[in-house]
């Protein structure tokens, strides 16, 4: 399958659920889909990582073609909603936790891509 296609359904899907989360104040999409995107990144950082001197290139086509898209079109999703004037409880310990979940997927991913 095409990785822009991938890349692109990640970046909307995202974005349609953060968007959603502050449009309807719900806080556990924005949570669940924060530490499901921080476990994946977590994993790939690991398998970019390797064992033996052996690295798994493929995990760093895939943080690019997934995490990195889905994190954007969370962030793109909460600032078209702020916009809108749905605004989320930012001092929430969900929350909190959310957006300790994406720096955790944002630097696994980045530190992904230096390897």
């Amino acid at each position: 399958m095409n990785p822009w296609i991938i890349a692109g359904l990640c970046l909307s899907g995202a974005g349609v659920i953060a968007w959603g989360s502050a449009r309807l104040q719900l806080r556990w999409p924005l949570l669940v889909l924060a530490a499901l995107l921080a476990a994946i990144a977590l994993q790939l950082f690991r398998a970019a990582q390797g064992q033996g001197g052996f690295h798994d290139l493929a995990a760093v086509v895939a943080q690019s073609f997934t995490v990195l898209p889905a994190l954007l079109g969370m962030v793109t999703g909460l600032a078209l909603a702020r916009i809108r004037g749905h605004r989320l409880a930012w001092r929430s310990p969900q929350i909190i936790l959310a957006l300790a979940s994406m720096l955790v997927a944002g630097l696994a991913a980045a530190a992904t891509l230096v390897l």
